[in-house]
């Protein structure tokens, strides 16, 4: 990866201006990441080998207590090793361990934000927590991860009147899996120090005298020592009842328990409550630090005068904010009930109905962020809230009707025109997916140099309405943007107070949901062809929506950073905010023909 930032240049406006620099080879900044062996850099990317084992076993048995009343017993083990780089001579596979960090011996970054040479351990070798994976006593993939992974299955049918028209049927499994491989090192791993980092040569004059320059902090995906794998609970109970020959009934709820599932976290987040912290670089720098290099923390983050992501407040200052550590600690929890009913062909007629009532929650629900924008990864049970996948109801019917009439006559003409005629459907009603809503200051961050969530004033939710928009006239809305506040600068401190960077949880509000038919038209003619074979042409109309009414899908949500704290997002700074922006688009219809032989 190259990057070249262009210096200063003659004013020839803004885009020709970035052109001439560079042609007249005036650089600002260049960056160039490489592998690196032995601490020296040797150009390109640092490619793995990676490797892992899946063993499993299991013991099943069936076993019929009683005419009416049969078990099923079983219990599968898991074996997983962790992913791990088999390359030779030199592996990529490194880990960051928290434990053996010593802050004092780490080197020291200058006002540029740049590593001020021989102060200290660098990222460019091992040492100070940076550690070789499969070396000095340092398992493969640097990781040990349980290895007993018992997972017990129980399942049982009962007709409670032994009549075969009524059945009760149960069950629980216990399921692991060995994530996904970038959430446990591969590929995330490869651009790890020390094996790869990119420094940069600062006000370069001239192509031929770029060189590797000087070092800031690095990006690290980091993954912890010890963890447990994902696993699943999943456990269901139903009724299913046959009413006739052709009606079936179930009733019955699901559930499902996810622990230890993936997500990132921010390792190196600038601790909650920090206060002041003595930064010599920083000395006389700004407002916030005094002439001995003593900040005020939360006021240099809040004012943005000192940037988190340069990492003179970050626990690991040499590893940049955020350092996200690819970890197995998410939870989720979906409780559903079910009901399915089915009516098979009679008089022509098969349909069949299913309704889902559920409620999806989780603290994250995105493998590569707790999908709250970092804005606190010190406090990860604060996002506990409905799962981003949640859909509280889905009712779903398909149908068919072939028209019996004249089917069978023995008169050609009525049989064919008058007969053969097919009606068929899906139709759709399902709620909306949550929407989540972000807020920020311009000009201004948190205590701790984070994003922020929004305010809601008191009635906050879906509030469907009439926006008159500047330009596109009147428009469907969804909620009401005068409900919707920026936070009040008295929330940003990291101080504990409630309300602490915005009252918002996660996903506030249901989208717009969904009323959809899809239904087609055939008509099937017998032909005399092929002699005594059977042979028919089957006319085709089909409908997408076929009512052609609208579907509403996206929403415009947000708030403006020039919104003033505390302000309603509103106004000219949010024009658009509230309203519907897409829908599932309109009516198609396609016709075709088939040839059955």
């Amino acid at each position: 990866m190259r990057r070249f930032i262009a210096g200063a240049a003659p004013n020839f406006g803004y885009g020709l201006t970035i052109l001439a620099t560079l042609f007249l080879g005036n650089i600002g900044q260049y960056q160039e990441g490489t592998e690196v062996v032995n601490g020296a850099a040797t150009g390109g990317y640092p490619k793995g080998h990676w490797r892992y084992t899946d063993l499993e076993t299991y013991i099943q048995d069936d076993w019929k207590v009683k005419r009416n009343l049969t078990l099923n017993l079983g219990v599968r083990y898991y074996y997983f090793s962790p992913w791990h780089d088999v390359s030779q001579p030199i592996t990529v596979d490194s880990a960051f361990l928290p434990q053996l960090y010593n802050p004092a011996a780490e080197a020291q970054l200058n006002a540029n934000d740049q590593i001020i040479p021989g102060t200290g351990h660098t990222y460019q070798t091992y040492g100070n927590g940076l550690v070789e994976c499969g070396a000095n006593g340092i398992p493969a993939g640097c990781r040990i991860n349980k290895e007993l992974n018992f997972a017990p299955r129980f399942g049982f049918s009962w007709d409670p009147k032994g009549n075969g028209k009524t059945v009760v049927r149960g069950g629980y499994g216990v399921y692991y899996e060995p994530g996904d491989g970038n959430e446990s090192n591969p590929e995330g791993g490869e651009g790890n120090a020390p094996v790869a980092f990119a420094p940069s040569g600062f006000n370069i004059v001239g192509y031929n005298a770029v060189t590797p320059g000087a070092l800031g902090p690095t990006s690290y995906v980091a993954i912890p020592y010890r963890e447990s794998w994902p696993t699943v609970q999943q456990f269901s109970l139903d009724i299913q009842h046959q009413f006739t020959a052709n009606d079936l009934l179930t009733f019955g709820y699901v559930g499902n328990l996810g622990r230890d599932l993936a997500r990132s976290r921010n390792l190196d987040q600038v601790p909650d409550g920090a206060t002041t912290m003595t930064v010599p670089a920083l000395a006389n720098a700004n407002p916030y630090c005094n002439a001995q290099g003593v900040c005020n923390v939360q006021q240099a983050l809040i004012s943005t005068a000192v940037s988190a992501g340069a990492g003179f407040f970050s626990p690991y200052s040499l590893y940049g904010d955020p350092m996200w550590m690819k970890e197995y600690t998410a939870v989720s929890n979906y409780n559903a009930l079910q009901l399915n009913f089915r009516h098979t062909f009679g008089h022509g007629l098969n349909y069949q109905v299913a309704y889902t009532w559920s409620h999806t929650i989780d603290d994250s629900t995105s493998t590569y962020s707790n999908n709250v924008d970092s804005v606190d990864d010190s406090n990860l049970s604060r996002w506990y809230a409905t799962s981003a996948l949640n859909r509280a109801q889905v009712l779903t019917m398909n149908y068919t009707y072939d028209e019996p009439f004249f089917s069978h006559s023995s008169n050609r003409f009525l049989k064919n025109v008058v007969g053969g005629w097919e009606l068929s459907g899906i139709t759709s009603f399902f709620s909306g997916e949550p929407i989540d809503i972000t807020c920020g200051i311009a000009g201004m961050s948190t205590g701790i140099g984070s994003g922020v969530r929004c305010n809601t004033g008191s009635g906050f939710g879906v509030s469907k309405s009439t926006i008159i928009d500047p330009q596109f006239g009147p428009t469907a809305g969804w909620f009401n943007p005068n409900l919707l506040l920026q936070p009040l600068v008295s929330q940003l401190p990291s101080n504990g107070e409630p309300g602490m960077f915005g009252y918002q949880s996660r996903n506030p509000l249901t989208g717009p949901g969904r009323n959809n038919w899809d239904m087609g038209l055939f008509k099937n003619v017998e032909t005399p062809w092929f002699g005594g074979e059977h042979s028919s042409l089957q006319f085709r109309i089909e409908t997408f929506n076929t009512f052609n009414h609208a579907q509403w899908k996206g929403v415009s949500v947000g708030c403006s950073s020039a919104t003033l704290p505390g302000a309603p997002c509103n106004g000219p700074n949010n024009i658009g905010n509230g309203e519907v922006t897409s829908d599932w688009g309109p009516r198609i219809m396609q016709l075709s023909m088939k040839f059955i032989f």
